[in-house]
């Protein structure tokens, strides 16, 4: 019986030995569900997720928050230093990811613009003359108060601090609207940045609509000449991912439909005068903020931050509730394997 007992173990192993395997296999296959969560916690392509990134978040995070709220006439310079260090950053890996493309969108030309603007009055405020600094502050409100803040809402922007990607659209979108609640209404540096409360509205919204048609016109030139056809190159861009079919349904496809329904040219063209039209009376009606009170500016700024904020913890969130799930499933997986 004996000699049976030892040639069974030494072609299918002992029970101990049998055991110890199921138990490897288990703590193997939970190894490469801890892994497959941290690689989505990452959502950084090109930087792996590390405990630096997340302290340079924070600590970006808490010195935007400290000068903002102890010396708001240093914030335009604050803003602008960022876009300066971290726009070529964000431009290194949008290259290797073929991502180049979200550049040309309305956002980003206008943070640009907004940034070099900045730049310039600081560096050499010779370079702007004193006649067109009311004008551009006016813009800047309009731009950052407007299609920015609003971006943060539509878009569902997320304070996730350890994500570059989280992290510099919430910088161009979030920001700037920051700036131009200073420049209204705190103590900035007025022969920078002057404003004129009793501007009339077309004085007022008149720069930045052309701005967006001049915008429209050149964006919309370059996408029906070149753009259409990059998403079969494997470049990626904003109208390919708001449309693409890998996204379902959503506010852009329920209303022009999917790529490949049908002609893309035209879907882009309604595409395009859609979100002009938004922009457009979004820049408009920054004109009541404008004429309003600090009180009511701070109310829909704070409650902007607060939306975004609310948006990181449940990004975080679901990654975490993601985690646990996939244990349940191995743990399940385990007990119907008993």
């Amino acid at each position: 019986m004996e000699h049976v007992s030892a040639a069974y173990e030494s072609i299918v192993g002992s029970p101990l030995q049998y055991e110890r395997k199921t138990y490897l296999d288990g703590l193997q296959e939970a190894k490469r569900s801890v892994t497959k969560q941290e690689n989505a916690l990452t959502n950084t392509h090109t930087v792996p997720f590390n405990k630096y990134k997340v302290f340079f978040g924070f600590m970006k995070s808490y010195v935007t928050t400290y000068i903002f709220g102890h010396c708001p006439h240093e914030f335009p310079a604050w803003y602008a230093l960022q876009m300066l260090v971290l726009v070529p950053v964000q431009a290194y890996r949008w290259a290797k990811l073929k991502w180049l493309i979200f550049f040309t969108e309305f956002c980003w030309i206008s943070n640009v613009t907004l940034a070099l603007y900045c730049i310039a009055l600081h560096a050499r405020p010779a370079l702007v003359p004193p006649e067109f600094r009311t004008t551009m502050t006016h813009f800047f409100f309009a731009v950052a108060a407007g299609p920015l803040q609003a971006a943060v809402i539509a878009l569902g922007n997320a304070l996730v601090p350890h994500s570059v990607d989280h992290m510099m659209s919430l910088l161009i979108h979030l920001q700037p609207a920051m700036t131009a609640y200073c420049l209204r209404w705190l103590d900035v540096d007025r022969e920078l940045f002057p404003v004129d409360p009793s501007v009339d509205f077309q004085t007022y919204a008149l720069p930045p609509v052309i701005f967006l048609l001049v915008w429209a016109l050149f964006h919309s030139a370059f996408f029906l000449i070149w753009g259409l056809d990059l998403g079969e190159k494997g470049y990626a861009t904003t109208f390919h991912y708001n449309l693409g079919a890998s996204k379902g349904n959503n506010m852009f496809t329920s209303v022009l439909g999917k790529l490949g329904d049908g002609s893309d040219r035209i879907r882009f063209i309604r595409y395009e005068c859609f979100s002009v039209v938004c922009n457009a009376l979004t820049l408009c009606s920054t004109f009541l903020l404008f004429q309003s009170s600090i009180q009511i500016h701070f109310c829909v700024l704070g409650a902007v931050c607060v939306i975004s904020a609310y948006n990181g913890a449940s990004w975080y969130a679901c990654r975490f509730t993601k985690f646990s799930k996939e244990l349940d499933r191995l743990i399940a997986d385990a007990k119907k394997d008993e």
